[in-house]
């Protein structure tokens, strides 16, 4: 049978979640130099404009990636999170990718809208993790805190550095300009103009960086799924012929049952994450005011240029690595995931109350650091979910939870872009950021609605026992199919006593007496 890159054997090692890291390292990398010249650039092109600008812009992409996260979740589940890490990668970085090859801002702002469809990094990263540990439920939280702590290292790294890239042309031209070698690094004078030159060899650095992010997909990332379940015949058959146009459209398409309706329908059977959706559609509705608007608030109203808007993502980045490496391995465990999760939703909600009343700029890193206990939520409502959905289903979980979230993308740019287009030339400019807190103290009340402590693990056992023993006797069940075809019965042949079993007749009273002793079906 054929075979394809992604179809190599996997590395036995009690760390394989760790090969994941370097996929977020680059990749945010990536991103993360450009946020420190994207939004003086943004700013230049469309001036007056550029909140409705970008809120339409990540509303778009929020809603495409609301339709596509639990394709991706689900399609991982068949094909395997390596294929769909390639392809998710590929995508997100088109719009950064364009403007190192010449594109012009136009272009980037309608890849950016289009990249939504790929947005799934997470959704990957996170089931990646659960494949990779299934039964230690601490270390697995760690390993989440590890993923996101890898996602602040490079926004510790990247935009301090993007802003070093970008202003290392102007201040060399500056020097041959003035005499005495200085140059004007005032805020005002950076914060609504940025050098062509600078900002396109940011781009290149993020271009060089994609590059290496996808080799090291296609050549070194061990397939995940391979370890975290015995994997049926029809899905292996799907692994080895990824590349057979035929295969895709015979085994692959029919088999992910998607409807653009799936991110919700998941919910819809399961009280738990019902709730679960609902938190994460107040909170991130709230967090997409700080996420499309934050930076542009700082270089509009604060005049922050590359270098300062560098420092100010760089602090971020260094609070979210801080966070996830230090606090959720200790946090987390300690308290339980639903009491972590309330502390992040307070956090945020002091968070965008002080960028609220923020009038000078030294104020905003103040905003950034309580960022660090808002970072406890995503990893508290991954570990929630992993306990509650059965191992060959958790990317589409996830996917599900990823599609709120992507659905909030949609809804909060747009919402909060226009308030702030609303609110810019009034007294009080920062007051929709009052609303963002409003939303997260409302997730907050919604966290009493989930059970706590002894309540959580009785739940759980009663609303998914019944669902693990039809999953164990389904399995057993396919061990007596099996068991069928490998004694060359076919049809009703084993029914109708023309075919005679003699030594391996153990074996199949063996799984009835399985199947007899979870069930009261009588055989």
């Amino acid at each position: 049978s054929s075979s394809t890159v992604f179809d190599k054997p996997t590395r036995n090692t009690t760390n394989k979640h760790l090969y994941v890291l370097p996929v977020l390292l680059l990749e945010f990398l990536a991103l993360a130099i450009t946020r420190a010249v994207l939004p003086s650039l943004l700013l230049q092109t469309f001036q007056g404009r550029i909140y409705i600008v970008m809120g339409c812009t990540e509303c778009i992409r929020g809603l495409l990636a609301f339709l596509t996260c639990p394709l991706f979740g689900r399609l991982s589940d068949i094909v395997g999170r390596k294929p769909c890490f390639f392809v998710t990668i590929l995508g997100s970085m088109m719009p950064v990718c364009s403007l190192a090859l010449g594109g012009d801002v136009l272009l980037f702002v309608w890849l950016l809208a289009i990249s939504g469809a790929f947005s799934n990094t997470f959704t990957l990263t996170f089931a990646y993790i659960s494949d990779c540990i299934k039964d230690d439920r601490e270390k697995r939280v760690a390993a989440y805190g590890l993923a996101l702590a890898t996602f602040g290292l490079s926004y510790t790294i990247g935009p301090m550095l993007g802003g070093y890239l970008a202003n290392s042309k102007l201040l060399v031209s500056g020097a041959l300009a003035d005499g005495d070698g200085e140059i004007g690094t005032d805020e005002e004078k950076f914060g609504d103009e940025i050098d062509l030159g600078g900002a396109k060899l940011v781009f290149i650095a993020s271009l060089v960086l994609t590059i290496l992010d996808l080799a090291y997909i296609w050549f070194i990332l061990p397939e995940s799924t391979d370890i975290s379940l015995p994997q049926p015949e029809g899905k292996a058959k799907i692994r080895r012929n990824l590349s057979n146009l035929e295969s895709w459209r015979d085994d692959v398409i029919p088999n992910l049952n998607w409807t653009p309706l799936d991110a919700l329908r998941i919910f819809s059977g399961d009280p738990l994450l019902a709730e679960i959706g609902r938190i994460v559609l107040l909170y991130y509705t709230g967090v997409w005011a700080i996420v499309s608007t934050f930076v542009l608030y700082a270089a509009k109203r604060f005049h922050f240029g590359p270098e300062r808007l560098g420092e100010l993502m760089s602090a971020f980045g260094l609070c979210t690595m801080v966070a996830e490496a230090v606090l959720v391995r200790i946090i987390v465990p300690a308290v339980g995931e639903i009491r972590s999760m309330q502390y992040g939703l307070i956090a945020f909600a002091l968070q965008c109350a002080v960028l609220a009343f923020a009038f000078e700029g030294w104020q905003l890193f103040l905003c950034v650091f309580l960022s660090t206990m808002t970072n406890l939520v995503y990893p508290s409502l991954t570990s929630l979910i992993s306990h509650v959905v059965a191992d060959d289903a958790v990317g589409e979980a996830l996917g599900a939870i990823n599609g709120v979230k992507a659905l909030t993308e949609g809804i909060g740019p747009l919402l909060f872009g226009g308030l702030m287009t609303l609110s810019e030339n009034s007294r009080f400019p920062g007051w929709p950021y009052l609303l963002a807190s409003m939303f997260s103290l409302l997730a907050l009340a919604r966290t009493r609605h989930l059970p706590t402590g002894s309540d959580n693990d009785r739940y759980i056992n009663e609303k998914y026992s019944g669902a693990a023993s039809k999953r164990q006797r389904e399995g057993k069940i396919h061990g007596i199919l099996s068991f069928f075809n490998r004694s060359g019965v076919e049809d009703n042949n084993a029914y109708n006593g023309s075919h005679v079993i003699d030594e391996s007749e153990d074996e199949l009273v063996g799984l009835l007496s399985e199947i007899d002793s979870d069930t009261d079906i009588e055989w």
